[in-house]
């Protein structure tokens, strides 16, 4: 069956692809199935969810663990070759909700509503490099947003109108049906396929060219759990941070790739050592010294994150070279190209023609 939600103009694969390669050496890192093992099951574990992986051979349940490549894979063949708006759907209004084990543990047991969604969307943003998981509060809301890391295209807005089930259905845990005041934000709001999966949220849809995201009021957060177990509490807290940490194999670098990546795509600058030692709080010595653990260095990861971003905007022909140096801190055209030719061994104008062969 066609995906309901298939409107872009190549397949979920080849975000997949994409993205696994943008990952580099952290796609070979593993990670819990987690939800995926709920959609496999109600699909009845097709043939095709190991397509493309290092899992092909296998048939029936996924194994608990798979590499961050083989666990986009199967998402992406979940998007390809299904009605992913009859999954979310599913997804909403199932008894139990599709959260991996340490989601379902926080949000049965957490402290309150706030610690518990926060666990949820730290626990999503841990296993899914590809995308950015930012709680943001004013005076008023909270606002969950999900973006890219890099432009991609159905796999996205697939994967994250499903971790907004999953974020809701931590909400509903506490709130059920008195949701006044909740409001979702997609770019799906005026697809016609998407108008049952979305009027099952049973909340305001609103149109968003920014992020995907769920917005309630902040007084929510502190509604208290009264099935609070502080030791199961614990438990899912430890399996959160244990993801986490395998995710930076050395607590240092996740963080500090974060502020690299939001100072070129938020703030349009390349970071700087001093800078980033002071915005996570530590000594510009001992970022150097865990880089050193990891065989990299500050300048290398940044030269990384740049290389990734310059490949996805020059993907973008409609976006002016200008542009995309702009974007990626450089001062001008000139000393964009140098650098471009230095990391690929191409013209950014050649390559932009050669991918859109």
């Amino acid at each position: 069956m066609a995906s309901g939600s298939a409107c872009a103009a190549r397949s979920a694969r080849a975000d997949a692809e994409r993205a696994i390669g943008m990952m580099g050496t952290r796609a070979t890192t593993r990670v819990p199935t987690a939800t995926l093992l709920h959609l496999g099951e109600w699909l009845a574990w097709p043939d095709w969810l190991r397509d493309g992986t290092s899992l092909a051979d296998g048939s029936g349940p996924l194994p608990p663990m798979v590499t961050r490549a083989d666990d986009i894979l199967i998402m992406a063949n979940i998007v390809d070759n299904t009605d992913t708006f009859a999954l979310v759907e599913d997804m909403l209004t199932r008894p139990r909700p599709a959260l991996s084990l340490a989601g379902e543990l926080a949000v049965l047991h957490g402290p309150d509503l706030g610690a518990s969604v926060k666990a949820v969307a730290r626990g999503l943003a841990a296993r899914n490099l590809w995308v950015r998981v930012a709680v943001s509060e004013s005076e008023a809301e909270i606002e969950i947003a999900i973006r890219p890391v890099w432009p991609m295209g159905e796999l996205f807005r697939s994967f994250a109108l499903c971790a907004l089930t999953l974020l809701h259905r931590a909400v509903t845990a506490y709130r059920g049906d008195r949701l006044e005041g909740m409001r979702l934000a997609t770019s799906l709001h005026d697809l016609p396929q998407a108008q049952a999966a979305l009027g099952a949220f049973r909340c305001a849809i609103m149109p968003s060219d920014r992020a995907e995201a769920l917005l309630f009021p902040r007084s929510w957060l502190n509604q208290p759990n009264p099935h609070f177990d502080p030791l199961v509490w614990d438990v899912a807290n430890a399996k959160i941070m244990a993801l986490e940490n395998e995710v930076a194999g050395d607590p240092t670098i996740d963080p500090l790739r974060h502020y690299i990546t939001g100072q070129l795509t938020e703030m349009r600058q390349v970071p700087r050592l001093k800078q980033a030692a002071a915005h996570l709080g530590i000594s510009t010595r001992t970022i150097v010294r865990s880089l050193a653990r990891q065989q990299t260095t500050f300048h290398k990861l940044v030269e990384e994150e740049r290389k990734a971003r310059a490949l996805a905007l020059i993907a973008d022909p409609t976006l002016p070279l200008a542009d995309v140096a702009k974007a990626l801190g450089f001062s001008d055209t000139s000393s964009f190209g140098r650098s471009f030719r230095k990391w690929f061994a191409e013209t950014p104008g050649n390559l932009r023609s050669l991918t859109a062969l």
